[in-house]
This record gives C-alpha cells, sequence and structure tokens, in this order.
C-alpha cells in the first residue's frame, strides 16, 4: 500500500489542511493518508486549544474523507515527538507499505535542520507540494508535486477569531461550530 502522512499542529485545523493531504492523495495516487496531530511541534510554540480540543476537531475536519484517518501517536507520547519518531513507529505499524510524507516547502527549505535528516529517507518518501514549478528547485530523493494549494493560516484564523472577524469560510462548518461552541480562541 501507497500511505501518505500528514502531521501538523492543526490549532485549528482549516481548508488547508484538507486540501494539501486530499490533493496530495490524488497526485500520488495514495491508498490512504494518515493525518497526525502533533503534541508539541519543536519548531512551533503552543498556541492555545488543548490536545483534545485538536483531536475533536480534526475528527469533524477529516470523517467525511473515506481515505484518510487520525492516528495519535504523536499526542500521546506527550512531549515533543520527531517526525523521525513517528516514521520508525509507522514504519512498523505498517510493514512492507510505502510511506509518504507530505511536506510544504517552508519545510523542506529547513529540512537539513530537522532530528534525525540524514535518516529520514530511509522510513519514508518525501513529498514536497508546491504550487509554482518554478519558485524551488526540488531535489531528489524528495518527490516535488505540483498542486493546487490554498493558502489559510491557523494564526490567521486565531486572530481574527479573538476579535469576532469572519472565518467560518476557511474551516469545515462543524470544525467551526465546535469553536463557537467550545469558546476556543477568542481571549
Amino acid at each position: 500500500m501507497k500511505i501518505g502522512v500528514f502531521g501538523g499542529t492543526f490549532d485549528p485545523v482549516h481548508n488547508g489542511h484538507i486540501n494539501a493531504f486530499a490533493e496530495t492523495y490524488i497526485g500520488m495516487e495514495l491508498d490512504k493518508v494518515i493525518v497526525v496531530p502533533t503534541f508539541i511541534s519543536p519548531f512551533k510554540k503552543q498556541t492555545g486549544s488543548s490536545d483534545r480540543h485538536r483531536l475533536n476537531m480534526l475528527k469533524l475536519a477529516v470523517k467525511d474523507y473515506d481515505f484518510a484517518e487520525i492516528d495519535t501517536f504523536e499526542i500521546d507520547q506527550h512531549q515533543v515527538t520527531y517526525t523521525f519518531d513517528t516514521l520508525k513507529y509507522l514504519h512498523e505499524k505498517y510493514p512492507g507499505d510505502e510511506l509518504y510524507f507530505i511536506i510544504g516547502t517552508d519545510h523542506y527549505i529547513s529540512f537539513d535542520k530537522w532530528a534525525n535528516a540524514d535518516k529520514l529517507h530511509e522510513l519514508a518518501k518525501f513529498v514536497v507540494l508546491d504550487r509554482n514549478d518554478e519558485l524551488y528547485n526540488v531535489k531528489a530523493p524528495f518527490i516535488k508535486l505540483n498542486t493546487n494549494i490554498v493558502e489559510v493560516s491557523s494564526t490567521l484564523i486565531r486572530e481574527r477569531l479573538k476579535t469576532n472577524t469572519e472565518v467560518r469560510h476557511l474551516m469545515h462548518e462543524n470544525v467551526y461550530g465546535y469553536i463557537k461552541e467550545q469558546r476556543l480562541y477568542e481571549t
């Protein structure tokens, strides 16, 4: 099987996240995509909503995609977990299957800063999503996938929610409803 792996903080999950893994599913002809919410990203400071809320929002956002499933490995560790650890876990969980780790050009540029970067390609193929073929010269062993990227920012969504500015169009309606019901990101 060809399995996509898509990690992130998802605080909150938005249409850009969904578009990224769905376009990779189509473009790479994957059999499924595993979405892995982080406990704490090594590259970001913790921003606000609890693991429980981020996981609940993620479940609402991916429930209609039968090719997507959520794996809580990183959240279950209750500490910073590196991609290397997650890929080792998934490599053991899916022996014999091909893993395709989905990243954006921002992560491609900083890949050499990742923990165990020199060993990551032994565990998975890395697919770099790029919407403009002229911006980055993605080199092997990375796989460049030119696709339609939806630019949305979780930071922007959180800022707009604090000021009660419209954001419904940037996320699944059930995620927006959950945010309002739980009064997330209001302060």
